[in-house]
């Protein structure tokens, strides 16, 4: 644990984030290199029409499959890139080993993001469930549960430089470390995040809301990669924030990291 202000956070954030991009430049480039080759090439994957018969189906299936093996390649490439820059700013540790310490804490980094995603989905069924019959009801239950999802993440968060170092997946430790701090860990990656977010909004509605971004990121190639330009740094700066978070407050998380 050091004594570090909030300013301090957020303006290490970003410094660190700029730190990170410019000393592994060939592993940025190379994780936005792979997001948007594989984005694309999912994109192209469009469905069957669907009176085509047998052939087609089968043919439906296999874009399924090819976009979710995609979508599984994307999230490792970003579980690695993010891992590399928790070691980068705790450790000062450079692009090699691009695996660190034999694939544990990618492994253990998989397992706890899936681990979250589940327990999101269990939360939310109630409001799944709710939301036909009773509309009301299951908004109000969805959004009080997406208020625990966003409450439970935020006090976990510090986990994920944790794992990063080495440490296993220690619920208990992160939850003690986080303990009366969550509106500050929610106020820095906000205050951090805000420049992108600006940026994000002007070039949403610039392009004539979502749904013509989505489109010109389909038929423009140069927008798709200035988007994956952002989705990559907004990955950084993530990583950079929860690092420099992980650094003023954990305590109990520091005897699980393995040396």
């Amino acid at each position: 644990m050091e004594q570090l202000t909030f300013g301090a956070c957020v303006k290490k954030s970003w410094s660190s984030a700029w730190q990170a991009i410019m000393q592994m430049p060939g592993l940025f480039l190379g994780m936005c290199i792979v997001y948007a080759c594989s984005t694309l090439l999912s994109d192209s994957l469009h469905p069957a029409s669907p009176g085509a018969g047998q052939i087609d189906a089968a043919a439906r299936t296999g874009h399924v499959l090819v976009k979710v093996l995609l979508a599984l390649l994307q999230f490792v490439a970003y579980a690695v890139l993010n891992i590399k820059v928790y070691r980068f700013v705790l450790l000062g540790e450079r692009a090699f080993p691009l695996i660190p310490l034999g694939g544990q804490p990618l492994g253990r980094y998989v397992a706890f993001s899936f681990g979250i995603a589940l327990g999101m989905l269990v939360l939310m069924m109630p409001a799944v469930l709710f939301i036909r019959p009773l509309l009301l009801i299951g908004v109000l239950i969805g959004a009080v549960m997406l208020i625990v999802c966003m409450f439970v993440m935020g006090r976990l968060s510090l986990l994920y430089p944790s794992i990063a170092l080495g440490s296993p997946i220690a619920l208990r430790a992160a939850w003690r470390d986080t303990r009366g701090h969550f509106w500050s860990l929610f106020s820095v990656w906000l205050i951090a995040y805000m420049p992108l977010m600006l940026v994000w909004i002007v070039l949403t509605a610039a392009l004539g809301g979502p749904k013509m971004l989505a489109a010109s990121m389909q038929g423009t190639p140069l927008i798709a990669v200035g988007m994956v330009l952002i989705n990559a740094v907004c990955t950084v700066l993530t990583s950079s924030s929860l690092a420099w978070l992980y650094r003023r407050y954990a305590n109990a998380l520091l005897d699980q990291v393995w040396h």
